[in-house]
């Protein structure tokens, strides 16, 4: 590990032993890409409904958690990256900058400009999903719900507008 990476991972055990924890990847995994503290992504995790001192499922509750901090975390296309483990991730030019959560086998490490902050660092666990996260107020436009027009709460009020109206529906 670099030495940021190394003074980061040394900051979330700290706070992981002070917390009793263990199975702890996701909060670790979410505090170093997210940027937040410890005790924040802890704290979000447990109400998206991880139970201490046990790993959860990342994609559903990393997700609610992420979305309670303030981010907004989608899935790359597995066209978007060529890496297939961990070891390769770390030379993979399309992941050579910013921050993403790498998703194995039964657990999840931060992976921040290029290099992984986890004890996984050289292994050869096979990745299964990488998982990027944009602050909200940065999301993209599609990412926004559309509005519907005024007085279209329900779904049958949309088929007295044609497509001369030019209202965008969805």
């Amino acid at each position: 590990m670099s030495s940021t990476s190394k003074s980061l991972w040394d900051t979330m055990a700290t706070a992981s032993k002070a917390h009793g924890e263990r199975n702890d990847c996701t909060v670790m995994a979410l505090t170093a890409a997210t940027g937040r503290s410890y005790d924040e992504c802890h704290a979000a995790l447990a109400k998206a409904g991880r139970k201490s001192r046990r790993g959860c499922n990342f994609p559903t509750i990393g997700k609610r958690a992420a979305k309670s901090l303030g981010f907004l975390m989608e899935e790359l296309d597995y066209l978007d990256y060529s890496a297939k483990t961990m070891i390769t991730a770390e030379r993979d030019r399309k992941l050579s900058t910013g921050k993403y959560v790498l998703r194995v086998r039964s657990h999840v490490a931060a992976m921040i400009d290029g290099k992984i902050v986890d004890w996984s660092q050289g292994r050869r666990h096979r990745i299964r999903n990488i998982y990027t996260f944009t602050a909200i107020d940065k999301a993209p436009a599609w990412a926004a719900p559309a509005k519907a027009p005024a007085g279209t709460e329900t779904w049958r009020s949309f088929r007295k507008y044609t497509k001369r109206d030019n209202l965008e529906l969805f």
